[in-house]
């Protein structure tokens, strides 16, 4: 029996979906579940969008960091209005196809990466479809936040868009909300991987809050809520340092 191999699983189905295939991917949980994905979500046009991104945007202006680029949905836009935006992707795969569709300024690594360069400071970090699950865990977030901190500049914010693990009667997703409860973690911190035929990303951990948990998390690591809309179970969140 042939076995994954391990590499940017994620950034190879951008690129077949950006060569015109289905880019169809898999996120497997660590509990088993798979899921299937169509890369199209990360190509959507402006008004295929959810509430809560189409919101997200309005009013950015300046220089804006995009968390999590994908396939570079969200630097466009912004960019063809004017920003000064960076798609930043730990997916190399992510990163070209960015480049392919015309994001003018890229960068491939983390936001702690990121922060380890000369790079200018930002007035807006975004983080969309769900990319506040970023901060990774209640252990992980602070180093999370205080990164985010040092690439803003006085007076940024950060807009991001997180789903609400709670708004769900999945029993499949219920029953890893009890055993992430038995095992001492949040309910909707995950770990997953993703897969595209046999190429297979290493395991990593995301964290799906709730508003409240979202709201008390920031505020251990000195930040806030400043907006908030809720169009369940996708909300938005705008942050800044305290």
């Amino acid at each position: 029996m042939r076995s994954t191999v391990s590499g940017d699983a994620f950034g190879a189905a951008l690129l077949d979906a950006a060569a015109g295939g289905a880019g169809t991917h898999f996120i497997e949980r660590d509990d088993g579940l798979i899921e299937a994905m169509n890369a199209s979500t990360y190509f959507a046009k402006q008004f295929h969008w959810s509430e809560a991104e189409a919101r997200a945007i309005k009013g950015l202006s300046g220089r804006v960091l995009d968390i999590g680029a994908g396939a570079g949905r969200h630097s466009l836009v912004l960019q063809n209005r004017g920003c000064d935006v960076v798609a930043l992707d730990v997916s190399p795969g992510a990163v070209q196809v960015c480049q392919q569709r015309g994001v003018n300024h890229t960068f491939l690594g983390t936001v702690f990466d990121l922060l380890e360069t000369d790079v200018e400071p930002f007035d807006a970090l975004i983080l969309m479809g769900n990319n506040l699950a970023l901060l990774q865990s209640p252990a992980k977030a602070p180093g999370m936040f205080d990164a985010m901190r040092g690439l803003l500049r006085p007076g940024g914010v950060v807009v991001g868009t997180c789903l609400d693990p709670y708004s769900t009667d999945d029993p499949d997703h219920l029953a890893y909300h009890e055993s992430n409860r038995a095992a001492g973690r949040p309910p909707g911190q995950i770990r997953m991987r993703f897969r595209h035929r046999r190429v297979a990303t290493e395991w990593f951990s995301i964290l799906f809050l709730s508003p409240d948990e979202l709201a008390e998390l920031a505020s251990r690591s000195g930040w806030e809520i400043i907006d908030l809309t809720r169009p369940d179970p996708e909300y938005l969140a705008v942050l800044r340092p305290v």
